[in-house]
């Protein structure tokens, strides 16, 4: 009886405890709200928060399926505001890279990796808050290798957002644009991405239903995120998306040290 009444609670749960969908369900909800303010952040915030009870490979294909919900969702709206260049070179470099991510997925340590992406980030975030700043719009070549850090990101992490972001915040662009931009080549990044990880089978059936459920909680977190960029200051997303960053690099580096 016991074997049964487990191996029903296992389907109803689809294979996590009810703590675990705790932590998935909150994340979602804060990731969400910052998605749809500033742009970006689903992934890096859903990943990074949950890493702590659940392994990165099970975790990193949701976020992937739930943050193309999003950008479908909210790409009509900024469409005009999209830097088209800046995209097509971003992609150019993303599109060797995602699937090299994509495999490293499941063979390379997670700790390391996670250690690497915070100082990195930290660092530039450091860089960016004393004031630099580009002084034209990035051109080609910085395009490009952004787009390969952020593929090599989005493949192995989910989290194509710090190199792309963290290069439009440095840039004169106007924040419109910065979150424009990172709307388009998420969406982008996050479908070339998934096609990656079924070529792995990284995506599962449990994965489709488990983002699934998830869905509904996600579009109404990512619309109140919509509703409070259009009454805030752009200068508060610019600020927003740096506060965000920093706080995810230290719990990055925090984890992968303890």
């Amino acid at each position: 009886m016991s074997g049964l009444t487990a191996g029903f609670q296992d389907l109803v749960f689809l294979g996590w405890q009810a703590p675990i969908w705790a932590a998935v369900v909150g994340a979602c909800i804060v990731a969400g709200v910052v998605r749809g303010f500033t742009g970006f952040g689903f992934p890096l915030i859903v990943v990074t928060s949950t890493s702590l009870v659940i392994a990165p490979v099970e975790i990193v294909p949701i976020a992937l399926l739930l943050d193309i919900l999003a950008g479908v969702r909210m790409l009509p709206s900024v469409r005009h505001d999209v830097d088209r260049r800046g995209v097509s070179f971003l992609v150019l470099g993303a599109l060797p890279a995602i699937p090299l991510g994509a495999w490293l997925l499941s063979s390379l340590d997670a700790e390391t990796m996670r250690l690497a992406i915070g100082v990195m980030v930290l660092i530039a975030v450091l860089i960016i808050a004393r004031g630099f700043q580009m002084a034209r719009p990035p051109g080609a070549p910085l395009l490009t290798g952004t787009g390969m850090a952020a593929g090599f990101l989005s493949g192995t992490m989910g989290m194509p957002g710090p190199p792309v972001i963290l290069l439009y915040l440095s840039s004169p662009l106007p924040v419109a644009t910065l979150r424009a931009t990172s709307i388009a080549f998420f969406l982008f990044s996050d479908l070339a991405a998934l096609a990656a990880m079924l070529w792995f089978g990284i995506i599962t059936e449990t994965v489709g239903w488990r983002a699934l459920v998830l869905a509904p909680i996600v579009e109404l977190a990512v619309l109140a995120g919509r509703h409070l960029y259009g009454i805030a200051d752009p200068s508060h997303v610019k600020r927003a998306a740096l506060v965000l960053l920093t706080v995810l690099a230290v719990v990055a580096i925090a984890k992968s040290l303890l």
